[in-house]
């Protein structure tokens, strides 16, 4: 496909780009549905309807091919791509499996994450002029990227590495994981509070469910699929009222990567999750072997060797799973234990007797004090590890893992709390989290926020859902659920050091 180059750079439909100028030189490399003045600027361009776009098919494909193929002129063949955004037959057309336009999915990193998502930042803080609404003043933007790195210490490090100023570090190799950071969960709690325009942000929050769904994992129906088009198409023709308006010039913001979110249901329906056309694996893959191959010889063969090898020891790995170490096992011994000295037992105003108070109030059943076993962290069953404010009474540290999410009872809503300690009484399956819970929670921008109560409160560990993380400004606490899309990252592609520690640690307190 020839992409840009063409008027018609969408490889999935045959949508007509636009121009954003009569000025010589200018492209037809844009994607509204309807460009403004478009008798001036746009003649030859129709209106589109973003849920029935003529869509590109096999046969055609292939008769454009063949027109390629006989063109005996190289201004025949340019003539040809310019009026197809097709190139030039591909290697890949051999296979039988071959199908157009469907053979190659959408990668979702590249699209949503490092094209839309940086696109927008960019509209918002550089490619915009004060006085829009959508413009981000270098002030804004400064406290933003400043909230932003200073919210890291209530972000679980198990999520990702830290998210860095986008402010300070935008041109610094800004990653992958950061840039899905500010989508899922820094924007519209930091945009909301700072006074972000709310029209501009109700756009974003669009978008941000369109992710959301997008990366999940989940059975859709057709009807599903079709309430999802309509959701992105929304979404595009509103961003195109907002950001365009009716200044022909601003159709240089309508790009092809934002026009190509339409086609997300489409290859939900072809291939199930956009996840499993991520890039990301094949790339990590390629640099894995890459780096493994040492002879200059023969580096083929030597790739097909380590491949094989790989292969083998994952056959061998199912046949004979306990070969492989288990980090969950190891980390499962990993405990911190809290030693309750007797003055604590004995005192019944301490903070011990009020944490069994809240555990029989909640079970109805009393406690042996006798039959108590106090953590200051504690293994869940997706294998992370929740700790208390009983391990971080000193100093706060860089990050913590204390906010968890959990079912509360009737299992009718989340309970979001910050762990206080954790309790198990011996003899029995059950161990409780003692918490301070989030209170008046509600959603806004399909996001939980509340504020922290000062009650304790107890829940059985086995209904803790996962750890969360929290951004906090001034009394209102937002709450950040891990997004679907880190699942697919390695911990090396989400800056994430992952020592297992083993080590059984013991911790007087009194």
């Amino acid at each position: 496909m020839a992409g840009h180059t063409a008027i018609f750079g969408d490889r999935f439909s045959m949508m007509q780009g636009a121009k954003a100028s009569n000025k010589k030189g200018a492209k037809a490399q844009y994607y509204p549905a309807s460009p403004p003045m478009r008798e001036k600027y746009n003649p030859n361009q129709p209106t589109y309807n973003f849920l029935n776009l003529p869509m590109r098919d096999e046969s055609d494909y292939r008769q454009t091919i063949e027109k390629l193929n006989k063109a005996n002129t190289k201004a025949a063949r340019a003539a040809i791509t310019r009026d197809t955004g097709v190139s030039r037959m591909p290697l890949c057309m051999a296979m039988p499996a071959f199908l157009h336009p469907s053979f190659f999915p959408l990668d979702p990193f590249h699209l949503i994450y490092e094209n839309c998502m940086t696109y927008l930042w960019d509209l918002w803080t550089v490619f915009s002029s004060p006085g829009e609404r959508i413009h981000l003043s270098p002030d804004k933007a400064r406290d933003f990227g400043r909230l932003v790195s200073e919210a890291m210490s209530d972000l679980p490090p198990v999520f990702s590495g830290p998210i860095r100023d986008p402010f300070l570090k935008r041109q610094s190799q800004y990653k992958i994981y950061e840039w899905m950071a500010l989508l899922h969960w820094y924007t519209i709690p930091i945009g909301t509070e700072l006074g972000f325009d709310p029209i501009v942000l109700a756009n974003f929050a669009r978008f941000v469910e369109i992710a959301d769904l997008a990366m999940s994992i989940r059975a859709w129906t057709k009807p599903q699929l079709l309430e999802f088009h309509k959701k992105i198409a929304n979404f595009l023709q509103e961003y195109e009222r907002i950001y365009v308006g009716d200044d022909p010039a601003k159709v240089s913001r309508c790009r092809l990567c934002l026009m190509q979110l339409i086609h997300i249901p489409t290859h939900i329906e072809w291939y199930g999750s956009i996840r499993l056309g991520s890039q990301a694996t094949v790339e990590r893959a390629i640099g894995e072997v890459g780096r493994k191959v040492r002879s200059k010889k023969a580096p083929f063969a030597n790739v097909a060797t380590i491949i094989y090898e790989r292969e083998l020891l994952r056959l061998l790995l199912l046949y004979h799973p306990s070969l492989q170490s288990n980090k969950l096992t190891l980390q499962k011994k990993f405990k911190k234990e809290v030693r309750i000295n007797k003055k604590e037992i004995k005192d019944p105003n301490s903070k011990y007797n009020s944490y069994l108070a809240v555990i029989q109030q909640y079970s109805g059943q009393a406690v042996d004090k006798s039959a108590v076993c106090q953590w200051g962290k504690h293994l869940l069953e997706n294998g992370h590890m929740l700790s208390s404010q009983l391990t971080e009474a000193d100093a706060k540290p860089a990050r913590v893992s204390k906010y968890f999410e959990g079912t509360g009872q009737g299992n009718q809503h989340p309970v979001f709390g910050r762990a206080l300690a954790f309790l198990e009484v011996l003899g029995t399956a059950e161990a409780y989290v003692i918490f301070n819970p989030l209170n008046n929670c509600r959603v806004s921008f399909e996001r939980w926020k509340g504020t922290w109560g000062h009650t304790v409160q107890a829940l059985p560990v086995s209904k803790i859902k996962n750890l969360i993380g929290i951004w906090e400004y001034k009394y209102k606490v937002h709450v950040l659920r891990k997004h679907p899309g880190l699942d697919v990252l390695s911990p090396e592609e989400l800056g994430i050091d992952d020592p297992v520690d083993i080590e059984v640690e013991t911790v007087d307190v009194g």
